[in-house]
């Protein structure tokens, strides 16, 4: 039992610490995808807040396996690496009775999962549908960005000067309506207010002080021209599933199992009905077309009889053949629509049914994926003879994303019926089951794991031997790798001392071994959560799509692999009693971590680099792939960046919307670039509230002097009415740009280096545009680098006076301040670009609180 204890004992922290690390992670991966599209509606904090709990309820069922895995790996390497292992085999004891305490622990887990998946899971999902649905039904005016032309609005086009997210209210407002059967129209007015109707079903814009015009599409003369000082709009609310959050309503992954299992007796019972009366149809078909048949004949023999009869004339012989035929092919057409309809709606439960049983059966292989998990984990560490976090971490990628690689597949094929729901659910847990198996059938034979295979491999066909190698590395370009990479390691070991350099090579690896288990993770979890974005998708195409991602998920989980590599190595040094041998020596922790901190201005120095170098041209090209895969396969359209480029595509739009000016429209009916066209253009000078005047013309053409309307008319309306003059040719003096700059995506914030963004703020202010978000982002690109300075101070600080025995209570502190840094981040970020604080406090206050209080723990910890 005292063994049990200490086995148990040695999994809490491993686990502890994996499962901060995971569920900080996924808060942190949640909080940048949600925070600016929540807290800039103007909504309070606690609301926030309980998002953010809410959102635990999936972020802990995923990361309970996951934390299993690595701390039974660490753990149980960790043993085997420091002979604990072989000790115990000394004494006489066999290894397998050490498996079962955490087999123990693991089906309490399970337990727990499959009560926690089943019961409080779904009603955590049903709530957070609810709640981020209640919001954008209280506060619709979310959808609308000022100065921003929205088109998500099926038939209308929309573009406002000013929003207020918080009271709907609205002021410069143009709508552009070109709705299937109806004429199209502009409206413009000064000001409106915006909210949600009683049924959630549309948006209610109502409108003060403008005017309507529409042209027939019949004829393209008659006009229409409408005054007002109050009209209300209804538009079809955008997102429909958000009429399904209401409490009566649940979707699969908000149902327990045994609500979904009424659900499929239901379907079934509907199945079984639907396919009783297709039968039925089926037979009566069989019958009509029987009676058909012997009705073709008893003609057959009639006609033969009338041959001999006397002659008819076309009005007896219509009369004679009477509407029998007719009628009955007709009510065999109507049965075969009815039984059709039958048979799609039976696919149609069928599908329903299959996607609710593999919800079911996910509910229960997850969890088990915990005893699997152990069956795995503990004879890879025993094996390997290696623990810790970034060993535990590497081994468990591998088997980590197999699973969820069977699990996701799965899940896909199961929905479209292609194989069973529990083939579906259970293939992963059964092939990482006999992998783990085999595992353990190869530890209870005391086999020890080498990954040195490529070496050996190497060895035996003679590659290390053979002369044109040996000549090769005697040569100078043999010697290059190894200055390149041992001069500057041993200039440096002569600069900073053998033992900050011995710090900074430990620190180094951790960094490694993180960044592989993260970015494995993230793409894992990332991959899960787009999968129907790439269902068209290739594997080269989801290879590019992750290239492109990687910058940008370097830079956001830097910070939180500093901090726990600095923590692990400063951790390390002190557990073994090494910090305590230099202090000996007359070494002090500054003289040790100095050279550590200057490598963290470096690397902030670098990450800022990446961030105008990388990760924007980055985001493009990610942006530009996933634009391409709506094309289908094959498609010249699916090239993106330099490939798109060269080939020189053109560009082609159905009605295009182009700003010539603050206020003036142009609507393109179509409009290509290679070759250059336009046609069915209108041009509109607008003020406040009306229309001053209108080009309607054929078409356009550009050339080497400019913008040609050809064919139409100008409609210039003043208080006594509308002036109409027919053209044939008119020089446009307004749009200057060339065809391929029109259609050319303008940049997005994450798309933007420090200069560009700069220059784009700018411009912005000379438009009187408000420009607080965009400073807010303009500050934090030079923040959120030297963030990871700070978080390399703090680790530093705290682990280095955590002792021996301390080195898990200082993690929790350490993990507790950096995710609180984080949030602080965040959220003050957030709140300055709504104007709450000022942008360049609202960019550097964490890191200034956080500077401070590790500035003072080092001190501390120096002494």
């Amino acid at each position: 039992m005292i063994l049990y204890r200490y086995i148990i004992k040695e999994l809490i922290f491993p686990f502890l610490a994996s499962l901060s690390i995971i569920v900080f992670y996924f808060i942190m991966q949640q909080a940048i995808m949600l925070l600016n599209k929540i807290v800039s509606k103007g909504l309070d904090p606690r609301v926030v807040l309980e998002i953010f709990l809410i959102q635990l309820g999936w972020i802990i069922a995923l990361a309970i396996p996951m934390a299993i895995l690595t701390a039974v790996l660490w753990a149980f390497g960790r043993m085997s690496g420091d002979n604990e292992i072989t000790s115990i085999k000394a004494s006489g004891q066999s290894l397998f009775p050490l498996l079962l305490p955490v087999f123990a622990v693991a089906a309490v887990f399970t337990v727990f999962m499959i009560f926690f998946n089943d019961l409080i899971l779904p009603d955590a999902n049903h709530r957070t549908s609810n709640l981020l649905s209640d919001i954008s039904r209280k506060r619709p005016a979310a959808f609308i960005e000022p100065k921003v032309l929205i088109s998500d609005f099926t038939g209308y086009n929309i573009y406002t000067e000013e929003v207020n997210a918080r009271t709907g209210d609205l002021k410069g407002i143009r709508i552009f309506c070109d709705l299937p059967g109806q004429d199209p129209s502009t409206t413009v007015a000064s000001r409106g207010v915006i909210k949600m109707t009683a049924d959630q079903q549309y948006l209610e814009l109502t409108l003060y002080n403008g005017e309507t015009h529409s042209l027939s599409r019949q004829n393209g003369r008659d006009y229409f021209l409408g005054r007002f000082n109050k009209q209300v709009v209804f538009i079809k609310n955008i997102d429909t599933k958000l009429e399904r959050t209401n409490s009566s309503y649940r979707s699969d992954r908000e149902m327990s199992s045994k609500a979904m299992l009424d659900e499929v007796g239901r379907l079934k019972s509907d199945n079984a009905a639907s396919l009783a009366d297709y039968r039925r149809r089926i037979d009566s078909l069989m019958a009509q077309i029987q009676r058909l048949e012997s009705y073709e004949a008893a003609s057959a023999d009639t006609a033969e009889a009338e041959k001999h009869a006397a002659p008819k004339n076309f009005s007896q012989w219509a009369i004679g053949l009477s509407a029998a035929t007719p009628a009955a092919l007709a009510q065999i057409r109507e049965t075969q629509e009815i039984a059709d309809r039958a048979s799609r709606h039976i696919h149609s439960n069928s599908l329903s049914i299959s996607q609710y049983m593999v919800e079911v059966h996910k509910k229960y292989s997850i969890p088990v994926a915990c005893l699997i998990f152990v069956l795995i984990g503990a004879p890879l560490g025993i094996m390997a003879r290696r623990g810790g976090l970034t060993v535990g971490a590497s081994y468990s990628i591998f088997f980590f994303i197999a699973y969820w690689a069977f699990l996701i597949g799965g899940e896909a094929m199961g929905d479209k019926m292609i194989i069973s729901p529990a083939a579906a659910m259970w293939s992963g847990n059964v092939v990482i089951g006999l992998c783990g198996v085999l595992l353990m059938i190869l530890m209870l034979r005391e086999t020890t794991i080498r990954f040195d295979a490529l070496k050996t491999l190497w060895r035996k066909f003679g590659g290390g031997n053979s002369p044109w190698l040996r000549r090769i590395a005697a040569s100078p370009f043999g010697r290059l790798p190894a200055l390149l990479f041992k001069g500057p390691k041993w200039l440096l070991k002569r600069s900073i001392g053998t033992l900050p350099m011995y710090l900074i090579s430990m620190f180094t690896g951790y960094v490694v071994g993180l960044f592989c288990a993260l970015i494995a993770i993230f793409v894992v979890i990332d991959y899960v959560s787009n999968l129907r974005q790439f269902e068209q998708a290739m594997a080269v195409e989801i290879t590019l799509y992750y290239l492109y991602y990687l910058p940008w998920i370097i830079q956001v989980t830097f910070p939180l692999v500093l901090l726990i590599a600095s923590m692990f190595a400063i951790g390390k040094l002190a557990k073994h009693s090494e910090l305590i041998a230099m202090k000996s020596a007359g070494i002090s922790i500054r003289q040790l971590t100095v050279p550590l901190l200057a490598l963290g201005i470096l690397l902030s120095i670098g990450t800022f680099y990446a961030g105008e170098e990388l990760i924007p041209v980055g985001n493009l090209l990610r942006k530009e792939l996933v634009d391409s895969f709506k094309e289908p396969p094959g498609s010249p359209l699916r090239l993106h960046g330099a490939a798109k480029s060269k080939a020189g595509l053109r560009e082609f739009r159905r009605n295009f919307f182009y700003f010539g000016n603050r206020n003036t429209m142009y609507v393109f009916q179509e409009f290509g670039t290679h070759p250059q066209m336009a046609r069915g253009i209108w041009r509109e000078s607008l003020d406040t509230s009306s229309i001053t005047e209108r080009i309607q013309a054929e078409s356009m053409v550009h050339d080497s002097t400019g913008w040609r309307f050809i064919r139409g008319m100008i409609r210039n309306f003043g208080a006594e009415g509308a002036v109409t003059v027919p053209f044939d040719t008119l020089r446009d003096t307004i749009l200057k740009a060339e065809p391929i700059d029109m259609v050319a995506r303008i940049k997005g914030i994450e798309e933007m280096s420090y200069w560009e963004l700069q220059g784009y703020i700018d411009a912005a202010k000379r438009r009187g545009e408000d420009v607080r978000k965009y400073l807010g982002e303009l500050e934090f690109k030079i923040a959120l680098p030297f963030m990871n300075f700070i978080v390399i101070l703090l680790g530093v600080a705290i682990t280095a006076r955590a002792g021996r025995k301390g080195s898990a209570v200082f993690f929790g502190i350490g993990l507790g301040l950096a995710f609180t840094f984080w949030l602080v981040s965040r959220f003050a970020i957030v709140f300055a670009q709504n104007g709450h604080l000022p942008t360049i406090v609202g960019a550097w206050i964490g890191n200034a609180i956080f500077l401070v209080l590790g500035l003072f723990l080092y001190r501390k910890a120096s002494r």
